[in-house]
């Protein structure tokens, strides 16, 4: 029997519900199902090897699945995938979830027949659309025991955004930050070589009195310095697992996010929360993915800025650099809103303090400043 070709759209936040979906689909069709998963990668593309697989597996699909949340169904890639399916004539089935109704669902998801994920019946009427393409009989399947999975995530999804939400919604009073400013850029090998080597510029220009200008490339290293000094701001330009917050800085698969190292040198989100404690940091910026678990890991240490979509590298760059050179004089709120309006680039703040370094406090960078771990 022919296999069938299913790409799977969806937020990077939402990646655990992408891979609940993937492994009951490939275990109950006895691998019939070859299924795309879109958004397992970083949230800024760097060049066309990322975007021409995304093409690739939308030209060749034959049927369409969308993850739909209040949150999905903002976002413009979303839809650009699925207009890309209906372009060619390709059904698309909305998997709706987290609070969203099949009646909510905007134009043109709203003209496909969608279903409620979390509903038994609903996921036997996904299996039914499947196996008429497969032209093969609904699979037997514990449609309660997988949808009491998917009622699972959706409360932790939630609860993990509720949680950040409160950590980060009004806005503080302003803390000023009478020493100097001290910042460490985090990123790997592989990142740099795939152009964010940009970012980690752009940083260090919008401090030129800094003295430091390497990078932080390991854990080890990470580690050592900030269990040994104090970092105000840490800038990650590396890959976050989405799933479970974790920073790598080893090789993954662009594609996927999956380790390509033996031994992966990965630092889990718990243990950052705990090192950025103790480095008295006070704002973490991810530029490289969409991570709410990270967000929520790291909201009760430090402030987080990070990337709500799908981000270019061009706007990115723009970004950082309205940003860093506006925090240098004003409240981490008003350089955020800056770098907004100057960008274009969907960017989520969740701020704890509104912190202030003014130009007159700043002083030498950590900017990736390697160190002996602590004993």
């Amino acid at each position: 029997m022919a296999h069938l070709k299913v790409f799977l759209s969806h937020l990077t936040v939402e990646s655990r519900l992408a891979d609940i979906v993937r492994k009951h689909i490939a275990s109950d069709f006895l691998g019939l199902v070859d299924l795309f998963v879109s958004s397992d990668v970083t949230s800024i593309p760097v060049g066309t090897q990322w975007f021409d697989t995304l093409v690739a597996a939308l030209q060749t699909s034959e049927m369409h699945l969308v993850l739909c949340s209040p949150e999905s169904i903002s976002r413009p890639w979303i839809h650009y995938e699925a207009g890309a399916a209906g372009v060619r004539g390709v059904p698309t089935v909305p998997l709706c979830h987290s609070g969203l109704q099949h009646e909510q669902l905007p134009v043109p998801l709203s003209e496909a027949q969608g279903i409620q994920l979390s509903d038994p019946e609903g996921i036997r009427a996904l299996y039914s659309a499947i196996a008429t393409k497969l032209t093969s009989h609904v699979p037997t399947a514990d449609f309660e025991a997988y949808a009491r999975e998917v009622r699972e995530f959706e409360r932790q999804y939630v609860l993990d955004d509720e949680h950040s939400r409160a950590l980060g919604g009004a806005i503080p009073d302003d803390a000023i930050i009478a020493e100097p400013l001290r910042v460490a850029c985090v990123t790997s090998p592989q990142f740099l070589k795939i152009g964010f080597q940009n970012q980690i510029e752009i940083v260090q220009k919008a401090f030129p009195h800094l003295v430091q200008h390497s990078v932080i490339t390991t854990s080890v290293d990470l580690r050592g310095l900030l269990t040994t000094e104090t970092v105000h701001v840490v800038h990650i330009a590396a890959y976050v697992c989405p799933r479970t917050g974790d920073l790598y800085f080893t090789d993954v698969n662009p594609n996927t996010g999956a380790s390509l190292a033996d031994d992966p040198d990965v630092l889990t989100s718990g243990a950052l929360a705990e090192l950025l404690r103790r480095a008295k940091t006070h704002l973490v910026v991810v530029g490289s993915c969409e991570s709410l678990v990270l967000a929520a890991d790291l909201l009760s240490v430090t402030s987080v800025i990070a990337t709500r979509d799908l981000v270019s590298a061009k706007m990115m760059a723009r970004w950082i650099e309205s940003f860093y050179n506006t925090l240098r004089k004003r409240s981490l709120s008003e350089a955020f809103d800056v770098a907004v309006s100057a960008s274009g680039a969907k960017m989520r703040l969740f701020a704890r303090t509104n912190v202030r370094f003014g130009e007159s406090v700043a002083g030498p960078s950590l900017m990736g400043r390697a160190t002996e771990p602590a004993s």
